[in-house]
């Protein structure tokens, strides 16, 4: 496709804008993104109530749809390559421990109406959905996954959120272990994409399906930060001289996954409004 930078002056030509159009439609980003907007508006009308809590939800399902995009995506072409199974082995983990905060307890739950089950539900299908890519790295398409470019430690990444989150976390549940569980999974979250990343510059290239991904979860914590932002105080403790801060800190390190995925989506959009293939966007001269 042409690499023309997006022209605002074809919004005022009809043929032109008709012409434009009709170019981002046939992309894949426009089809999955298509998707995924109409996809939440139905949910939106069906299952929620209308509170800005929904944003909680929204964020769950937009995580979601990028795990269920890749598995469809690997199944579809009977291949691996270019997903981090470390990444996904975090995030299994993730989804994991955040269950076990919000199935069996409400502090963490959206007060919207799709609180009562859907936003459970969304994450119980991301943890089946990551444990899915699991296999299929591991065993079903083993021959197609290669160690050598998936090199990232994801154990230090699990170390450092396990004991930040013995320090900093709030008590929303007002159960230790539950609380710890949260706490635990929201910072792992938020680094556990350096693996692909890393893998990205091991390979010198982007997958699509891997691009898409990263995006949908960069959206997903801008939502995820921009509702606790919203609510942080709810978080912290006043009346503890560490726990007064954990509202901050839970913030700061939402904020961190949005640092580390800056210059990817920086270029994930050029690479978009240019027309060109994501796959290319690590290629300075097209992008």
């Amino acid at each position: 496709m042409d690499k023309a930078e997006f022209d605002m002056n074809a919004l005022k030509d009809p043929e032109k804008l008709k012409f434009l159009v009709m170019k981002y439609a046939q992309t894949e980003a426009f089809k999955i993104w298509g998707g995924f907007v109409l996809v939440a508006l139905i949910v939106f009308f069906l299952f929620s109530s209308g509170d800005f809590s929904f944003l909680l939800t929204l964020s769950s399902l937009v995580s979601m749809f990028s795990f269920l995009m890749v598995a469809l995506k690997i199944e579809g072409g009977r291949t691996c390559k270019g997903v981090s199974l470390k990444m996904m082995e975090c995030y299994l983990v993730i989804f994991f421990f955040r269950l076990c905060a919000i199935v069996p307890f409400e502090g963490y739950l959206p007060f919207d109406k799709s609180g009562d089950w859907f936003y459970q539900a969304c994450e119980a299908l991301g943890f089946c959905l990551a444990g899915t890519i699991v296999f299929f790295c591991r065993a079903r398409y083993a021959a197609t996954y290669d160690p050598t470019t998936d090199t990232f430690n994801h154990l230090y990444l699990g170390l450092g959120a396990l004991g930040l989150s013995f320090i900093f976390h709030p008590n929303l549940n007002n159960f230790l272990p539950s609380d710890i569980a949260w706490a635990f999974a929201l910072y792992l979250e938020s680094v556990a994409v350096l693996c692909q990343l890393f893998m990205f510059m091991k390979e010198g290239q982007a997958q699509p399906h891997t691009s898409h991904f990263l995006a949908a979860q960069a959206l997903a914590k801008v939502m995820s930060f921009i509702f606790w932002a919203s609510s942080f105080s709810e978080l912290s403790n006043p009346n503890h001289y560490i726990k007064a801060f954990v509202g901050n800190w839970v913030v700061c390190t939402q904020l961190v996954q949005l640092v580390v995925m800056g210059d990817f989506i920086y270029h994930y959009v050029r690479c978009i409004r240019q027309g060109i293939p994501v796959s290319q966007l690590l290629c300075s001269d097209n992008v």
